[in-house]
């Protein structure tokens, strides 16, 4: 004998609710590079308030915006490591040639080179709204200069702790760590101790040290 269910039962276990998702942008159709590591996969992408809400094939979303991926990489934006935009990046704040290549992030204060005062960079970076995404090091060569000039020579314990202070003051304010360029002048009059103490104090504010090394020929 067929066991029978009732009407309104059947009805409860067939009816799913789906509710509608607003999203701000929706990218349809797109082969997708997560970042992750993972082999891409052809599908959608929501975004709502800055930030991706949804990935795979959307059916239950409603977007302001749509934009047709058919035939192109979805992808997250690239980060260039090294750059040197102090200047550029103030005059061109849409920064059209990281943007057109897919950089949506560029880490600047390479070299050993960097705003005087990274503060007032940042500042300056966030009221001028640019397109990317900035980050700056903080300069070893801009720190010597500041405390020794151009001289040729070992700094002072006085000049030392000055500049110990600089980078501390710099990654406070918001730099990602210390870069040096031992080639140029005046950071390859430095020597190993005080570059030393300078990545230290970096460190102690979970900074990292990019160095450009004295001669890449030996």
């Amino acid at each position: 004998m067929k066991k029978i269910l009732p009407l309104a039962g059947i009805v409860l276990c067939s009816f799913v609710v789906q509710t509608q998702v607003n999203a701000d942008l929706l990218i349809r159709n797109g082969k997708i590079y997560d970042g992750t590591g993972n082999s891409w996969y052809y599908g959608d992408l929501a975004i709502k308030d800055g930030k991706i809400i949804k990935t795979g094939y959307v059916t239950n979303i409603r977007a302001s915006k749509m934009i047709d991926a058919q035939g192109l990489l979805v992808a997250p934006g690239f980060i260039d490591v090294h750059g040197h935009i102090e200047g550029g990046i103030i005059t061109n704040p849409l920064a059209n040639n990281y943007i057109f290549d897919g950089v949506t992030t560029v880490i600047t204060g390479n070299c050993g080179g960097s705003a005087d005062n990274i503060k007032s960079f940042l500042e300056e970076i966030n009221r001028i709204r640019t397109s990317i995404n900035v980050a700056s090091l903080i300069g070893h060569n801009t720190v010597r200069a500041q405390v020794m000039n151009r001289d040729d020579r070992k700094p002072t314990v006085s000049e030392q702790q000055k500049m110990d202070a600089l980078v501390d003051q710099a990654m406070k304010e918001g730099a990602v760590g210390l870069s040096t360029g031992l080639i140029y002048i005046p950071g390859t009059y430095a020597e190993t101790e005080e570059v030393i103490a300078l990545a230290k104090a970096a460190a102690k504010n979970k900074g990292v040290y990019a160095s450009h090394i004295r001669n890449e020929e030996n």
